[in-house]
């Protein structure tokens, strides 16, 4: 796909990108302010859903300070006497920011929740797209790593990877797809768009997580008008614990809810985080997978970003001994669609990302 640099900027504003990473491509002043402009400060998405207030300061410096360079470079290079000048709304917007910014002690505040805005290409874009041609997934979504107790409260790359591969393959399209720990709804939310644009097949979309505020988040963000989700005519939301399982008592409660969800699907990305949720995660996957679907086997997609080798090895060894396993897809997490942000500090380009399909080994 080639790169195209105005949409690049936006990309990176709508997902929070650091504004020092994002490339100052070889543009003009006048195509640069006009998108600037048209299609994010006079945005009514992002009027409606915007980043948090202490990155738009921060954008909108850089912007300034990149637009500022543009006028310095015309008038050295440009023999005239008049030239380009940046809007007033674009200073007056960033003045308000920092007047209202510095207003508040920061110092000692974690970072705000705030909406970030994930685009890809679509040939069904919504009626009134955030850009031209392409569909969106935008979400509230914590800033910090851990909130209330639980790391369920923003997206993260496995996530990310997991829809790239919905988007270029058919595995949601006319199925009954359960998603495992669903967090706060990013790969629900593309899921179901998938799901809208095939029209012609019957679906549904069951999401799952054991944390209730989790599920309530990912819900509100499932029904944001800007989201295609909030039209979905069959989706579900529901408390789940993977220890219910391998729980006497529990595990009734776990086959009524597959009962109930007949999924052909599971999904779920990067939840093994820690080794002691391996064995409840195979429980759950074995369950989930021991009965066959409107006579089909039924398959699971875990994808699983490599940030601790041996953990990883532990979910695979374990999950060999009760069920097939095979790695459908290694690849970067910087190599998605969605934004070049790294999680956790780290370089986005050292970060793997491996998608597992599972199945019964019953015939």
């Amino acid at each position: 796909m080639l790169s195209n640099p105005l949409f690049d900027v936006l990309r990176a504003y709508g997902t929070l990108q650091p504004p020092k990473s994002i490339r100052k491509e070889d543009i003009t002043f006048n195509p640069l302010h006009s998108f600037l402009l048209d299609h994010i400060l006079l945005s009514h998405h992002f009027e409606a859903f915007p980043p948090s207030k202490q990155y738009q300061s921060s954008f909108w410096r850089w912007a300034i300070d990149w637009l500022e360079e543009l006028v310095a470079d015309e008038a050295r290079h440009i023999l005239t006497e008049t030239f380009d000048e940046i809007d007033e709304r674009i200073y007056t917007h960033h003045i308000d920011l920092v007047q209202e910014l510095s207003s508040h002690n920061l110092g000692a505040i974690p970072p705000s929740a705030s909406y970030l805005t994930y685009l890809w290409p679509s040939e069904h874009p919504p009626a009134h797209p955030v850009y031209p041609g392409h569909a969106n997934a935008t979400l509230l979504e914590s800033r910090t790593i851990i909130e209330g107790g639980t790391t369920g409260l923003r997206t993260w790359s496995a996530s990310l990877v997991l829809a790239q591969y919905l988007l270029s393959s058919e595995l949601v399209q006319g199925k009954r797809a359960l998603e495992l720990g669903c967090g706060v709804g990013f790969l629900g939310i593309v899921s179901a768009t998938i799901q809208l644009e095939d029209a012609g097949r019957t679906s549904s979309l069951w999401l799952t997580d054991v944390h209730d505020p989790v599920l309530q988040r990912c819900e509100d963000n499932l029904r944001l008008p800007c989201n295609q989700s909030h039209k979905h005519p069959d989706l579900e939301l529901r408390t789940f614990d993977w220890f219910d399982a391998a729980d006497p008592q529990g595990s009734s409660f776990a086959r009524a809810l597959f009962d109930q969800a007949q999924p052909d699907v599971i999904l779920g990305a990067d939840v093994v985080y820690d080794p002691s949720i391996i064995p409840p995660l195979i429980d759950t996957l074995v369950l989930a997978l021991a009965r066959p679907n409107r006579g089909n086997r039924r398959k699971a997609y875990i994808a699983l970003t490599q940030r601790n080798e041996e953990t990883l090895l532990q979910f695979v060894r374990q999950a060999e001994e009760r069920l097939s396993v095979e790695i459908v897809t290694t690849s970067l997490a910087a190599d998605n669609i969605f934004t070049s942000s790294a999680e956790l500090g780290q370089s986005a380009s050292a970060q793997v990302v491996k998608i597992f399909k599972l199945q019964s080994t019953a015939v």
